[in-house]
């Protein structure tokens, strides 16, 4: 079972949906189950995203000189004498010249860049619309599962809990939440936390989901680098931060 709500998935994960598109599509969500299933399956588009790196779109080195190749030159058919063309016997046509070495075009491959760099853009917006890309294991040996730990801690100036279920994955760390006694009506953001004080959000959403519900999120920050979780109003003020276990 398919929703046309799912075409919004991708500009919400990503922050792109103003106030009332989000509150819009949160209602919607809650009450379907079709777009609840792909939420969580495309929470990894974040993390994804922060992976791609500048060096991606560097431009690719000139021809070296060696092996730069010129046209062959034309064959001269006359002499530079006229009169004495007319005189003496028509030569025979040179011999036909062997063909060029092949030249290495990479003005080509390098045209050919821009098109791969829209095929992967285009890659990702079709992710963000639901079509999710599945990595099956080939053959019979069991592969060991991702690492997964779990977190917990209460703020206790607010009275907020957050229970976290932390999965590591190859393009960084995929997160699910689930707060208790949140006050109601305020947006709430995912803040994660690296030792070498970089920051992602990680995610966004509202308050009028039910409590307890697992929201989920991503960064591309390893497990290994996280040094503490946050959830922050849409003032910036800290609701409740978890700290990784010492």
């Amino acid at each position: 079972m398919t929703c046309t709500h799912t075409f919004s998935l991708g500009a919400y994960l990503l922050g792109a949906l103003d106030p009332a598109e989000r509150a819009a599509f949160e209602a919607h969500a809650a009450a379907c189950s079709a777009c609840r299933r792909e939420l969580v399956r495309l929470s990894p588009l974040p993390g994804l995203l922060h992976r791609i790196r500048v060096e991606d779109f560097e431009d690719t080195p000139e021809v070296p000189a060696d092996l730069r190749v010129e046209a062959p030159r034309a064959p001269e058919w006359f002499d530079d004498d006229p009169l004495d063309a007319e005189l003496d016997p028509a030569p025979a046509p040179p011999a036909p010249a062997p063909p060029p070495p092949p030249v290495v075009d990479i003005d080509r491959r390098r045209r050919g860049r821009y098109p791969k760099i829209v095929a992967a853009a285009a890659a990702v917006i079709a992710l963000s619309v639901g079509s999710v890309i599945v990595y099956e294991s080939l053959g019979d040996t069991a592969e060991p599962g991702p690492y997964s730990v779990s977190w917990s801690g209460t703020d206790p100036a607010s009275g907020v809990r957050a229970d976290l279920d932390l999965t590591d994955r190859d393009w960084g760390t995929e997160v699910r939440i689930r707060l208790h006694d949140v006050p109601a009506g305020k947006p709430c953001k995912l803040i994660v936390r690296g030792r070498d004080g970089y920051f992602e959000v990680a995610g966004w959403w509202a308050t009028g989901y039910r409590q307890g519900e697992a929201v989920p999120g991503s960064t591309s920050i390893t497990l290994a680098r996280i040094s503490r979780i946050q959830v922050q109003n849409d003032d910036g003020d800290v609701l409740v931060e978890v700290p990784a276990p010492s």
